[in-house]
């Protein structure tokens, strides 16, 4: 049964897949079944071709409540601790920064913890006016996971980064769009049509090129200035040779839109 599922995925005829984390009842929060199934369901459109953009949601009022706090408890080793965050959701975490799709996170209500990371994570954060964002670590007395280290100082700066972690405190979208966390912030009626709107262009455009960009934009904080010069000149040599590239050219003589992917 479809709602038996943690975790569901549409996909459209132009493209497009829709994944879906669905415990609504438990503010999409993160538990063992929600991890495993997300990554199965993230390496089904890593690998398929026919699927050009990813758009992620959450089923009801919360994108993702962070984890389930009902799996937290018990007592386990240090290295059972690590092993339970180093399996599935880090592979997650790791897949969609590294799959050469673009991933559209449509944050609809809260995004909180893990849940906040998990958007974070995503290339393009679009928001419902409804949303609200939070580091809440450190109101159980706990450090950031699920890469929240590392990509909240890269999308807001490490100061704001600073204040969120040590606060905890939540934001609403417009904070979360004035800091540099969110790309835009849209009526809640509105959201997933806007985020299938861009998933819809992004899958009509150069999608080679843009999963390479995405990639090459992934390393650059990690290159120095020469490093990124010969790397953006090799892999420039690489896209000029596709068939988008071609009908790039062709429509730009021809003074016409062109019709990438055909």
């Amino acid at each position: 049964m479809m709602e038996d599922k943690t975790v569901l995925l549409e996909t459209t005829d132009q493209g497009v897949a829709i994944v879906t984390l669905n415990r609504p009842k438990a503010m999409n929060a993160i538990n063992t079944d929600l991890k495993i199934e997300l990554l199965d369901v993230m390496r089904q459109v890593s690998s398929d071709p026919k699927l050009k953009v990813v758009v992620l949601t959450g089923a009801g009022r919360a994108f993702c409540a962070g984890g389930d706090v009902k799996e937290m408890g018990g007592e386990r080793t240090p290295v059972e601790r690590r092993d339970t965050m180093r399996n599935y959701l880090h592979e997650t975490l790791l897949l969609m920064h590294k799959m050469e799709k673009p991933v559209i996170a449509a944050v609809n209500g809260f995004a909180v913890g893990a849940g906040c990371n998990l958007a974070m994570a995503a290339d393009i954060i679009l928001a419902s006016d409804e949303a609200t964002f939070a580091q809440i670590f450190v109101k159980v007395g706990l450090v950031p996971d699920a890469g929240g280290f590392y990509l909240l100082p890269r999308l807001v700066g490490m100061p704001k980064a600073k204040e969120l972690v040590f606060r905890g405190n939540k934001i609403d979208a417009r904070e979360a769009e004035r800091i540099g966390m969110v790309n835009a912030v849209f009526p809640a009626g509105e959201l997933m049509d806007q985020a299938h709107a861009m998933a819809r262009e992004l899958a009509h455009g150069p999608t080679k090129a843009i999963g390479i960009a995405k990639t090459m934009l992934n390393q650059s904080a990690e290159m120095n200035f020469a490093s990124a010069l010969d790397y953006e000149a090799a892999v420039q040599a690489i896209v000029a040779t596709t068939d988008d590239h071609r009908e790039g050219v062709k429509a730009f003589a021809e003074k016409r839109m062109p019709k990438f992917g055909k």
